[in-house]
């Protein structure tokens, strides 16, 4: 990526060059030689102020991308205990009360919660749900869910569904 900005900064002015060569053109055409200088001294400034522009926004750009890769090599090797510390933030379980529980084609629950969350049972086990009881969705091994009403010890794995 550096060097596709460094090659349009070096080329920058080629960009410019279409444009250039119509006010060139338009500057060869004045008979008068002090008109025609002033065309060629107008037409010098607004490349020399184009190509600076165009060099600053590249070598801002650079320096947004250098800060950005000196911020990666301090964290260079720690992605595992960063990722780790933002599982330990993240909460592990979740209470909810139950507003509808409904079953699907195949026979599996559908649980929709107070808040809007609605969690889908994937496994065949019997478990027996009333609304307006108390809910508490915890996480799992390997990124799994499951549903147990509070006060009791039976589970049923469960996904998300909205």
């Amino acid at each position: 990526m550096k060097k596709a900005l460094a090659l349009f900064v070096f080329f920058a002015p080629a960009l410019y060059a279409a444009d250039l060569s119509d006010q060139l053109m338009q500057c060869r055409g004045i008979s008068n030689d002090l008109q025609r200088l002033v065309c060629y001294d107008k037409m010098n400034t607004a490349a020399a102020a184009a190509y600076t522009k165009a060099a600053a926004r590249a070598e801002q750009t650079v320096s947004t991308q250098a800060t950005a890769v000196e911020e990666k090599a301090e964290d260079f090797g720690l992605e595992r205990k960063i990722q780790a510390a933002k599982a330990e933030a993240s909460a592990d379980t979740m209470s909810m009360v139950l507003q509808k529980v409904a079953t699907n084609k195949q026979g599996l629950m559908v649980f929709t919660f107070d808040n809007g969350q609605v969690w889908r049972q994937t496994s065949k086990d019997v478990f027996q749900a009333s609304e307006g009881s108390i809910y508490t969705v915890e996480r799992g091994v390997l990124n799994s869910f499951f549903l147990n009403k509070e006060g009791t010890n039976r589970k049923t794995r469960v996904i998300r569904e909205k």
